[in-house]
């Protein structure tokens, strides 16, 4: 007998097409929601559309866009990521920290960065693979030993200087589109396509859905989790490049939101935490719809305790009423 046969593996015409519907359906919430919202920003809140707060939007899209794509990899495979942060802490520390006097080194630790992220991002994945260690217990585990690590190398002062020749990727653009969403939208279409159209692809939905069916048909679910979760390591020192290169000063704990924000825009892009479902679209339109709803909220004349309130509140309401939508039965 085949192992592809069995159970696990009957789908109905009928059901693979309620599968696309409610794909469709899940991936089209965000979207209709950020269309909705921008037309009545343009009634209620005309600043919002002015050219400098654009730019900051696009800006933090294309840092949460990159945190998110990362996310969203673990998501799919069951499992989460709560250090995402502490490497894009991490990521600016090295870039200050090489280049005090001038530049000559930036590359040197742009290189490092990405193997800073790679490094943890391959901790979390042998610690929630091979050792079976809870993946929100393992990654916030590595947070607080990066976070540790940076308070001992800087001794709790953090020196250096984020080097001018970095400031253009966040900076300059064209027109009103910084560099940064162009790396940030060109990084979303290849992990797509690999998603939809490569073999890497399809192993990370099947090991999501049903690892044991996965393994069933010849898929090894080590490898698989241990890539994914380098590969978002990667990607949040992406993101943290890309937030250096726009704050443009250093801070050893600027990245902490990101943890929660990118869990977030993930799952309001219809990105499932059991797993095997969600796309680099819809992840990426949860980004903008979430990125959207909290601009609105600092744009108002609301104290800054206040709107951390109502952030938190937005934040909890958005991802409740996806959620709700997502588990209806398509019709």
């Amino acid at each position: 007998m085949s192992a592809v046969q069995g159970h696990d593996h009957v789908q109905t015409p009928a059901s693979g097409e309620s599968r696309m519907r409610q794909s469709s359906r899940r991936y089209a919430l965000p979207g209709v929601g950020g269309a909705v919202v921008m037309i009545l920003l343009a009634i209620l809140v005309p600043s919002f559309y002015r050219t400098t707060n654009l730019h900051v939007l696009m800006q933090e899209c294309a840092t949460l866009g990159l945190v998110t794509l990362g996310q969203l990899l673990v998501l799919l495979v069951g499992g989460i990521d709560l250090s995402v942060g502490a490497v894009m802490n991490a990521t600016l520390i090295t870039i200050a920290e090489l280049n005090q006097s001038n530049d000559h080194l930036l590359w040197a630790s742009l290189a490092l960065c990405v193997g800073i992220g790679a490094a943890v991002g391959l901790a979390n994945g042998l610690l929630v693979s091979l050792r079976d260690v809870p993946p929100f217990a393992a990654t916030l585990g590595m947070t607080a030993v990066v976070q540790g690590a940076i308070l001992v190398y800087t001794k709790g002062v953090p020196a250096g200087n984020i080097p001018n020749s970095l400031r253009p990727v966040a900076l300059d653009g064209i027109g009103i589109v910084p560099y940064s969403l162009m790396i940030c939208l060109g990084s979303a279409f290849v992990l797509a396509f690999v998603l939809r159209r490569g073999t890497f692809g399809r192993k990370i939905y099947a090991v999501g859905r049903s690892p044991r069916v996965a393994w069933r048909v010849a898929i090894t679910t080590t490898n698989v989790r241990v890539t994914a979760y380098v590969v978002c390591g990667i990607f949040a020192s992406l993101a943290g490049i890309v937030l250096s290169a726009y704050v443009g000063y250093v801070d050893p704990e600027i990245g902490g939101n990101y943890n929660l924000e990118s869990i977030a825009a993930a799952v309001l892009g219809g990105v499932a935490f059991t797993g095997g479902e969600g796309g680099a679209v819809g992840a990426l339109s949860g980004v903008l719809f979430l990125l959207v709803l909290l601009n609105v909220v600092t744009l108002s004349s609301l104290s800054p305790y206040t709107q951390l309130i109502v952030q938190g509140g937005v934040m909890l309401v958005a991802v409740s009423v996806f959620q709700f939508f997502k588990k209806r039965p398509a019709i």
